[in-house]
């Protein structure tokens, strides 16, 4: 092949590569502009300087400079960037708008956050505001075993933001845990302790603990069973159709979120249990 056709070849595949990325920059101004539509903003990271601060207050900064500590911020390209906002916006749909313009205000995407501590966060939420922050390439990690996706994430840190808002009563959920349920009250030790799988064993099962990441607080335990519920409705209901404890407290996070907004409704006709009434007698 002489030197000129190199050349020539060099450049056409310069130019379908550019091509490509403009390509992917339009849909990526669609998507967003399509999510922004629904009420929601969307941003992606690249780093905190960049972060508007009418867009999070200090003490949020500050709290993600901490989780960035002695780690860096990997960004995500332009394929898998727009790729997850068109997942995003299927996630996004299952909720009321109303909920999404009063409840929701930013969602911070990124690739990963390359540190030891937190290199296996998917996602997180800042107490007092309503953005959440997810990072998708998590998910992508050589060697990291789960059996859930960035799907259940989503819904795992807005469940957070509606929590507080609408006084979940997180005593009435716990009540329906089995006498041998302890929760550890700590989100680090997850790392220390191998666990099988994402989803419990049969034993914590019994107990009412749907995923082993539950166990470290019981707010982590109510996320759990908001983010099977709405992304994994067919694995919602083989677990509560099988454990009573489980069911239970299914049927509690259910009737939480119907008292937010009726038009949640959808969520929970995807999702089959079998009679409550039976399963409050066996755990009772």
């Amino acid at each position: 092949m002489s030197f000129v056709k190199v050349i020539l070849i060099f450049v056409l595949a310069s130019c379908f590569l550019q091509a490509c990325q403009s390509n992917y920059e339009n849909e990526i101004i669609s998507a967003e502009s399509s999510i922004v539509s629904m009420g929601v903003n969307v941003i992606r990271m690249v780093g905190i300087d960049e972060i508007l601060d009418d867009k999070v207050s200090a003490d949020e900064k500050s709290s993600i400079a901490e989780k960035l500590d002695k780690g860096t911020l990997l960004e995500i390209n332009d394929q898998r960037y727009y790729e997850f906002l068109d997942l995003l916006k299927i996630e996004l749909l299952k909720y009321p708008s109303d909920i999404l313009i009063d409840d929701l205000d930013t969602i911070f995407i990124a690739g990963q956050i390359l540190s030891d501590r937190e290199r296996n966060t998917t996602g997180f939420f800042y107490p007092s505001s309503k953005n959440i922050y997810l990072f998708p390439l998590v998910f992508d990690t050589p060697g990291f075993k789960d059996d859930t996706s960035i799907h259940g994430t989503i819904h795992h840190e807005i469940s957070s933001i509606l929590l507080r808002k609408y006084r979940f009563d997180m005593i009435g959920f716990m009540a329906f845990n089995g006498s041998e349920l302890e929760y550890w009250h700590d989100e680090d030790k997850i790392l220390e302790v191998q666990v099988p799988s994402y989803y419990a064993t049969d034993f914590l099962l019994n107990e009412g603990i749907l995923t082993h990441y539950a166990q470290t607080s019981p707010e982590n335990d109510y996320n759990g069973y908001v983010e099977v519920a709405f992304a994994y409705p067919e694995i919602m209901s083989r677990f509560c159709s099988s454990y009573d404890r489980v069911k239970l407290k299914y049927e509690f996070i259910k009737k939480f979120y119907l008292k937010i907004s009726p038009d949640f409704q959808p969520v929970f006709d995807q999702i089959a249990c079998g009679d409550s009434t039976q399963a409050l007698t066996k755990a009772l």
